[in-house]
């Protein structure tokens, strides 16, 4: 028999676990439109991390270890530009599913036995192997293409699929445009892909970046300085020196952090907007 009082927290942890598997149970049933939310996907995530620490408070090891793989495979969905398909689905419903029979087990039971748990765990692992593998399929190749002229440096970060089809692609639509490829590498097991192209000068950056998503890239941001030094310099090292505007923390199209060596910044506005408000902001 528990203690009186450890039976009370466990009914607490009881209590708000169920709160959060509905949650999360009504997000995996909706997914696609799910991932497109972001308020949506951040309640999964959130419901999900809340399950994670109540577990580790309490010791129960399976529920916490389950938890935290939905809660990074959700991270996944928000992060990059994945096509929800309904393989995907019903992977993460199974993990779903494991992660809701060991809630079950502790409240018929106030409590998880090391057998029980094991049981349940030797499901999840083929699940977990399947859907990493899955997951390597369908994230997109993470991309970085600096762009030179004469008089500009212009950086597009974004993503594309068929890395070596979007090459070829980029490298044709670059030779339209009087350019050539002058870069071209690989990195992380072909999930980050650099490239480097020079152009003739006065290449308009409408241009550019046309060639650049026409070739099939999504682009999320797009950088432009004078600052011909850091062409010596390799990626990871890459700086901006855009000041960020203060109207811009705190929108979803702002980013204020280095990906990859790179100081992400808004597409729309790239110095930020001209007046001190911001049409096009939308909060994180």
């Amino acid at each position: 028999m528990l203690p009186e009082q450890l039976q009370r927290i466990i009914g607490y942890f009881l209590e708000e676990a169920t709160e959060h598997i509905q949650i999360i149970e009504q997000g995996l049933q909706g997914l696609p439109n799910t991932v497109q939310a972001p308020q949506r996907i951040h309640h999964l995530i959130r419901a999900s991390h809340s399950i994670k620490g109540g577990a580790a408070m309490l010791g129960f090891s399976s529920i916490q270890r389950i938890a935290h793989r939905l809660e990074d495979y959700l991270k996944l969905l928000r992060e990059c530009p994945i096509a929800i398909d309904s393989r995907l689905q019903s992977l993460l419903t199974q993990v779903f599913d494991i992660l809701a029979a060991l809630i079950s087990k502790v409240s018929k039971g106030f409590g998880l036995n090391h057998e029980d748990a094991n049981q349940i765990l030797s499901l999840a692992e083929p699940v977990f192997d399947e859907l990493d593998a899955y997951l390597r399929v369908l994230i997109p190749t993470r991309l970085s293409v600096r762009a030179v002229t004469d008089e500009h440096i212009h950086l597009f970060s974004g993503y594309c699929t068929l890395a070596g089809e979007f090459s070829s692609a980029l490298t044709s639509r670059v030779g339209l445009l009087g350019g050539n490829v002058t870069r071209h590498e690989y990195e992380g097991d072909g999930m980050r892909l650099y490239i480097d192209i020079y152009l003739p000068p006065y290449t308009r950056i409408e241009n550019i970046r046309q060639a650049v998503e026409l070739s099939g890239a999504i682009i999320g941001t797009v950088q432009t300085q004078r600052d011909f030094s850091l062409l010596a310099v390799d990626y990871p090292v890459y700086q901006s020196a855009i000041e960020p505007p203060a109207i811009c923390i705190g929108c979803r199209y702002y980013y204020g952090r280095s990906d990859g060596g790179h100081l992400l910044n808004c597409t729309i506005h790239p110095r930020g907007p001209e007046d001190e408000d911001c049409r096009d902001r939308e909060p994180e």
